[in-house]
């Protein structure tokens, strides 16, 4: 994930409870990195037109790491500071987790750091990100996460800087980038009736700039926190603006784990707030569960002070606290 502003030298800081030590990685992954090495290289028109093959994984590159107590190794791949793996937001960090079958992708995006280091008797990943991905006035902008076994992903802590707030909600784990076709990736992971509103709520729109003299726009879904206590994670959902309109508000799905499967995916979700066009939404993440509030009035780059919600447990919506 690249993000736009100054060149910063990309970093990698490993903080384990004990010494690593030396372990053999699972072949899938020894060629998935020589793979991706590799090919980067390749000139289709002339294959003798590149460096010379890598055989083995460079020292550094793979590294064995204890994310969730399992006793089974989780992986790291810290790729080379070369240019197809980082960015002015740093170099990508992929995580790799041991799960019920097999491995999950918990992280892979760019970080300028990345430790894992024991924190009040948790595993704590954190990464050091790129500013312009804090919308507030940070400079120094980090984020944290712990292994949720339930659900199998990374799940929201306050950071080493004390921030507790996630103001325009949390920053993707992994970077899924976008098809070729410009048309973007749909997550698997998206409950039923937010992934049918996905596919049938685009606006095509007339534009002077395309060829084709229409332009397509889709609904926005980001997945956030757990609001309601039930240890899934819910969703924010804006809707494509219809032609000629101004944008409109988001969203607040809540995940009610009706229909859900052993970890919480494809279950029953429901609407519970909806904003108006020019609010916001953040999350204090000290809170169990999270507690959702809403933002306005605040200029770009300015930490918002937002107006907290609660969740009504007659209507199942949220109402502003008292």
């Amino acid at each position: 994930m690249k993000a736009p502003g100054p060149a910063l030298s990309a970093a990698l800081l490993l903080v384990l409870a004990g010494p690593a030590t030396a372990q053999t990685p699972p072949e899938g992954f020894s060629w998935y990195v020589l793979n991706r090495l590799n090919g980067f290289y390749l000139d289709v028109e002339d294959p003798t037109n590149r460096s010379p093959l890598l055989r083995e994984v460079p020292e550094g590159v793979l590294t064995p790491v204890e994310i969730n107590g399992d006793g089974r190794t989780d992986w790291l791949i810290a790729w080379p500071e070369e240019a197809q793996f980082c960015g002015t937001g740093g170099c990508q960090r992929s995580l790799y987790v041991s799960g019920e079958h097999g491995f999950v992708r918990a992280f892979d995006r760019q970080a300028l750091e990345l430790t894992i280091t024991p924190v009040d008797g948790e595993m704590r990943v954190e990464a050091w990100v790129h500013h312009l991905e804090c919308a507030d006035d940070r400079r120094d902008c980090r984020y944290a996460w712990v292994w949720d076994a339930r659900i199998e992903r990374l799940v929201e802590r306050p950071a080493s800087d004390g921030r507790t707030i996630l103001n325009g909600g949390p920053e993707p784990l992994v970077d899924l980038g976008e098809e070729t076709d410009g048309q973007p990736r749909m997550s698997g992971d998206w409950p039923p009736q937010l992934a049918q509103a996905w596919r049938t709520g685009r606006s095509t729109c007339p534009s002077p700039y395309t060829d084709s003299g229409l332009s397509t726009t889709w609904p926005l879904i980001r997945e956030i926190p757990d609001l309601n206590g039930d240890g899934l994670r819910d969703w924010l959902f804006t809707p494509s603006p219809p032609c000629g309109e101004a944008e409109p508000g988001f969203q607040v799905w809540v995940t009610s784990g009706r229909g859900a499967g052993p970890h919480g995916e494809g279950g029953q979700v429901d609407m519970v707030w909806e904003a108006g066009p020019d609010e916001g939404v953040a999350f204090d993440i000290s809170r169990t569960p999270v507690q959702l509030q809403v933002t306005s009035g605040c200029d770009y780059g300015l930490a918002c002070p937002g107006r907290p919600l609660r969740l009504d447990p007659r209507t199942g919506r949220f109402t502003p606290a008292s």
